[in-house]
């Protein structure tokens, strides 16, 4: 499960929904902070002048009506307006409070210090914050002191009301970026996806006429897709090249070796050739076999190399083509004194071409029993897994030396010839590879000198026949 989602979010498509949708939701963060700031500001500043201005014209009145056309006119303004959002006091020069309206449980215990304000000379202030609301001291004359409260109440709720729509409109605004970012993102994944199948089609069907779909928009998806098929004209044309010079290379050499083999042939029918003259034509004749067939394994190696020979792919029935070549070669083993075990599960099938498949297989048995010692033995096992179908073919062999598997594949490579063996064209494992390559399978050497050597090929699976 943990695999699935981390490969799901790994698709670039994911990738750039999220990118889009989280850039997106944080320059929101960012622009919200930013109005909220200000926001907050602006309301703090409000207030303070609204409290500042309040204290000035209760100065004027003082002026005009003292002290008790003050308190008057302030206990009047209280009684209309709510004590819970305002309040206000009136200190003389002894700290007595000689007028009081915050008398609500949430305002009475504030408490004014006027000992912090002795500084302050008539017509002085000073704006403070005190638990949830802004209080100015507001020096009326050397004997009184004006204290005004406003709560932040209102500051606070609107705050809150612009937190709400943040949030409400932020989701809205992430799913919107979820689409967005989605569309946006397959817009882009769309040509990229274009380009994949092309490769994946070339891949599998080696059809080198394909090519990239060209959406004539001008990005660089579309650039990159024009710079895609010039290169895959350039292959084409390269792939038929080599095929023609390979298929003429292999003709021209054809002629002069069936020449060599029907002049030998014709000189050993004559019956007029010396023993040791008889023995060298029956080897030029051997030799012209072998070079022969060397010249169309090559052939066979470069058509599947190439892409440009189509196998008959068809679900084929692996376990029968396992039997049918174990039936061709256990009697040839035996006269090598080699014994073959086979342990195979029936009806496997895999996707693959009969023909070649065999011919491959073929080649791993019949090195096998070249490289394999006196009395020695072979083992085939032919399992399936969960979505994989794997074979095993082992032999008690003169094994490869550890040095030289990686080379084992190479076209021509002997890894015997060190050893004074000269057997085989060097293009049995080369021909093996390349038709387990067409048909996606990989393959694995274990192999250990003077113990014997293991073929580990791994098929896709046929989930529904």
């Amino acid at each position: 499960m943990f695999l699935k989602l981390t490969k799901t979010i790994n698709k670039i498509g994911i990738k750039i929904t999220l990118l889009y949708s989280t850039l997106l939701l944080l320059s929101l963060i960012a622009s919200f902070f930013t109005v909220y700031s200000f926001f907050e500001i602006y309301l703090d500043d409000k207030i303070k002048q609204e409290i500042t201005e309040k204290a000035k014209s209760y100065k004027i009145l003082f002026k005009q009506e003292g002290i008790n056309g003050l308190k008057k006119q302030i206990l009047k303004e209280s009684e209309i307006i709510n004590n819970k959002d305002e309040f206000f006091k009136i200190y003389d020069n002894k700290g007595n409070i000689i007028l009081n309206t915050n008398t609500l449980i949430h305002t009475q215990n504030i408490v004014i210090n006027l000992e912090n304000y002795k500084k302050l000379t008539p017509d002085k202030y000073e704006i403070v914050s005190l638990d949830d609301f802004y209080i100015i001291i507001y020096k009326l004359s050397p004997k009184y002191t004006l204290v005004i409260g406003k709560s932040k109440y209102d500051k606070n709720r609107l705050l809150n009301r612009l937190l709400n729509i943040f949030y409400n409109s932020g989701i809205i605004v992430f799913l919107l970026s979820l689409i967005g970012g989605f569309l946006i993102a397959k817009s882009i994944t769309r040509k990229i996806k274009r380009i994949s199948n092309t490769a994946k089609d070339l891949s599998a069907s080696m059809k080198l006429e394909k090519r990239v779909p060209v959406s004539q928009s001008g990005d660089e998806l579309d650039d990159l897709a024009v710079v895609i098929n010039n290169l895959l004209d350039r292959i084409e044309i390269l792939v038929k090249t080599l095929k023609e010079t390979t298929e003429s290379i292999a003709h021209d050499l054809k002629t002069p070796i069936a020449r060599i083999r029907a002049a030998s042939e014709n000189m050993l029918m004559k019956n007029k050739v010396s023993k040791e003259c008889s023995d060298l034509l029956v080897y030029i004749i051997e030799e012209t076999e072998s070079l022969n067939q060397m010249i169309a394994d090559l052939l066979t190696i470069s058509k599947l190399e190439s892409g440009t020979f189509q196998l008959s792919m068809e679900n084929v029935n692996l376990s029968k083509i396992i039997k049918n070549l174990y039936s061709l070669f256990k009697d040839y083993a035996l006269t090598k004194g080699i014994k073959i075990e086979m342990e195979v599960d029936e009806d496997i099938y895999i996707l693959g071409d009969e023909k070649y498949l065999s011919r491959a297989i073929a080649n791993l048995l019949d090195n096998a029993i070249k490289f394999n010692k006196q009395d020695g033995k072979i083992f085939i096992k032919l399992k399936e897994t969960e979505d994989k179908v794997i074979l095993i073919i082992s032999d008690t062999g003169i094994g490869i030396p550890e040095d030289k598997l990686d080379k084992i594949f190479d076209k021509f490579y002997r890894a015997d010839e060190s050893r004074g063996i000269y057997m085989g064209s060097g293009l049995g494992l080369s021909l093996v590879k390349a038709v387990l390559d067409r048909h996606a399978a990989e393959i694995k050497v274990f192999s250990k000198e003077n113990e014997g050597t293991t073929f580990e090929i791994t098929f896709d699976k046929i989930t529904n026949l």
